[in-house]
């Protein structure tokens, strides 16, 4: 028999969003609860080596030229999967609401002999 590392498991739902940010494990997203399809990607992360310490942010010049798409993409997503455990709430006004979406678990959640 032949050991093999297991492949994280991907969740399609998450997909369109890392597609609009390719390498990012963590995502800030706003919309508009009037109209979801008016999304915004607002940051993009990858996780630090280290629990405690601040989020590494990506450069913006891995985010998408297509405003629209962009904005499609996010809408339809928070639309559909906003009630996701990897979907929570930061802030929600009469405008927008603003999500934090894990698209990756942190490194150290992954340890060996750490309950999932």
């Amino acid at each position: 028999m032949s050991s093999s590392t297991p492949q994280p498991h991907r969740t399609p739902p998450l997909d369109s969003l890392r597609e609009l940010a390719p390498g990012a494990e963590v995502v800030y997203v706003r919309a508009n609860p009037r109209g979801w399809i008016q999304g915004e990607l607002l940051a993009a992360y990858t996780w630090p080596q280290h629990q405690g310490e601040a989020f590494v942010p990506l450069s913006r010049a891995t985010f998408p030229d297509d405003a629209h798409h962009t904005a499609v993409k996010i809408g339809e997503f928070l639309n559909d999967w906003r009630h996701l455990p990897v979907v929570g709430m930061l802030h929600a006004s009469d405008d927008a609401y603003t999500y934090h979406v894990t698209l990756a678990p942190p490194p150290w959640s992954l340890a060996v002999g750490d309950p999932q």
